[in-house]
């Protein structure tokens, strides 16, 4: 009786010993706390602008594009798009409203994780700078990624030339980027945006119960302020959401795909014409979409 009290002690010890070993020795899974964690993990993401992805607990991250969505009426960048992985020389490119510039340039800083600037220069017009519409630039910035920084996460900063000096007059494009190193060596990762999409204005008319011939300016078709939301073709899920500024004005980062844009009028009037657009594999399509006042 005692020998076998003594094994079948011995067993269950052997067995919690076995149990505690299991548990304490699996590994535990990472927290996902960012997006780029979430997408890492294998889950869905959503493809608007800025990208969302959604942890199996539900949590929901929004990607990090910086400023990009708040200055889209001053300054657009078509390339580095936000968290692409960038390397030395880099070249920038994009449009900004001729106010961004002074004698047609603009300063043009890349930063560090922390702050650090690795790199500097100007911005310079392509275009006539004397007007309030959008004007193409360039850059071309060199530097050296620092191999003793704790991440190679960098901001790029386009900021609006103030030869005041005032700083109410300050404004700024800061856009993250992925600090690679220098021509020749490898670019770590980064979970690329889309480098296509659409932009395009949401006009309102008529704004004039009569109109003459020839037309009268004031009477012209006004920019309308309004939510936008495109469908890929064919489907009646909404894939993407944008908003249109004061002016009309929209753009949308997106993949490429033909899509329905819908602007959201009033529950009467205005009525808004859905339009379809089809977007390459890079590069930004144009698109109208007219919404009518009923004003006859």
């Amino acid at each position: 009786m005692n020998t076998t009290n003594a094994v079948i002690g011995v067993v269950a010890v052997a067995l919690i010993g076995g149990g505690v070993y299991f548990f304490t020795s699996t590994p535990a899974v990472p927290a996902v706390t960012t997006f780029e964690a979430c997408v890492a993990a294998g889950n869905p993401v959503m493809e608007s602008y800025p990208r969302q992805c959604t942890s199996k607990d539900g949590t929901h991250f929004t990607e990090n594009v910086g400023n990009t969505v708040e200055k889209a009426d001053l300054i657009r960048v078509i390339s580095p798009r936000p968290n692409e992985a960038v390397q030395s020389p880099l070249t920038i490119t994009g449009e900004a409203r001729g106010s961004w510039f002074f004698e047609a340039s603009f300063p043009v800083v890349l930063t560090d994780w922390d702050g650090k600037i690795i790199a500097q220069g100007n911005a310079n017009a392509t275009g006539d700078w004397m007007t309030t519409d959008f004007v193409p630039f360039k850059a071309t910035l060199t530097f050296v990624a620092g191999a003793s920084t704790y991440s190679n996460k960098g901001t790029l900063i386009l900021k609006k030339d103030n030869p005041s000096g005032l700083p109410e007059n300050d404004n700024s494009l800061e856009i993250p980027v992925i600090v690679g190193s220098t021509t020749g060596g490898t670019v770590g990762g980064g979970i690329l945006p889309y480098n296509s999409g659409i932009k395009g204005t949401v006009t309102l008319g008529p704004t004039c119960p009569v109109m003459k011939d020839p037309p009268d300016p004031q009477c012209a078709d006004k920019g309308y302020a309004t939510t936008i939301s495109l469908y890929r073709k064919g489907s009646a899920t909404v894939f993407a959401t944008t908003k249109s500024d004061a002016g009309g004005m929209f753009q949308v980062s997106l993949p490429p795909g033909t899509y329905t844009i819908s602007a959201s009028g009033g529950q009467t009037l205005p009525r808004c014409t859905p339009t379809d657009a089809v977007v390459g594999a890079t590069g930004y399509v144009t698109a109208t979409i007219s919404c009518d006042t009923g004003i006859r």
